[in-house]
C-alpha cells in the first residue's frame, strides 16, 4: 500500500517533468502592393510585394525560443485592405491567390479568396490554406505574390496592403 500511496505522489512531478515546455506567439507581417489601372478584364496577372524582412531570431528570442525549437507556423489570417484611393472598394476583383517564397524554397498558395461579390468593399479576408510554413518565416526574408483577377476595369492606379498573422508553435528554449 505505501508503494501505492508514494507512486501517487510522484505521479503528477513523473508526468509534468517528462513535458516539453510549448509557446504559441503571433508574428504579424504588412506588405504593400499597387494594382494598376492599365490592367485588362478576366486576365489574372500577378503583382509581388517588396522582400519582407522577417526578423525571426529577434521575434523567437522575445518568446523564450530559437529557429531549432521551432515546430510549426501556420498562416492564420490574411486581410486585403485598400489603402488609396479612399473611395474605392475590391468590386474589380473576381478572385484572388496569395502566394509565399522564399530563397531556396519552391513558392506555395497561402490564401484565396473566388467569386468575390461587388458589394465586398475596401477589406478582404482571405481563405488560408492550411501548411506548415516555419521554413519561409525562419529564413531572413519572404515575398508574397498576388494573382488577381478583375471583372471590370480600374479607373486608377490600387495600392493595397497585404496583412499576414502566423501562430507559431515552438519549444521553449532552455536557459
Amino acid at each position: 500500500m505505501k508503494k501505492i500511496v508514494i507512486l501517487l505522489l510522484f505521479l503528477p512531478f513523473l508526468l509534468t517533468g517528462c513535458k516539453k515546455k510549448l509557446t504559441q506567439f503571433i508574428v504579424d507581417y504588412n506588405a504593400s502592393v499597387t494594382v494598376s489601372s492599365t490592367v485588362g478584364q478576366l486576365i489574372p496577372f500577378s503583382v509581388i510585394t517588396p522582400t519582407i524582412t522577417t526578423n525571426s531570431e529577434a521575434e523567437f528570442e522575445a518568446n523564450n525560443t530559437a529557429k531549432k525549437h521551432v515546430r510549426s507556423v501556420h498562416l492564420t489570417e490574411c486581410t486585403l485592405t485598400i489603402t488609396s484611393p479612399s473611395n474605392e472598394t475590391f468590386s474589380f476583383l473576381n478572385s484572388l491567390e496569395i502566394y509565399i517564397s522564399a530563397d531556396g524554397l519552391d513558392e506555395k498558395k497561402v490564401c484565396f479568396k473566388e467569386n468575390i461579390p461587388s458589394t465586398v468593399g475596401n477589406s478582404i479576408t482571405c481563405d488560408i490554406v492550411d501548411l506548415d510554413l516555419q521554413e519561409y518565416i525562419k529564413s531572413n526574408t519572404f515575398k508574397l505574390r498576388g494573382v488577381f483577377t478583375t471583372d471590370e476595369t480600374i479607373p486608377e492606379d490600387v495600392q493595397i496592403n497585404i496583412y499576414s498573422r502566423f501562430l507559431v508553435d515552438a519549444k521553449i528554449s532552455k536557459k
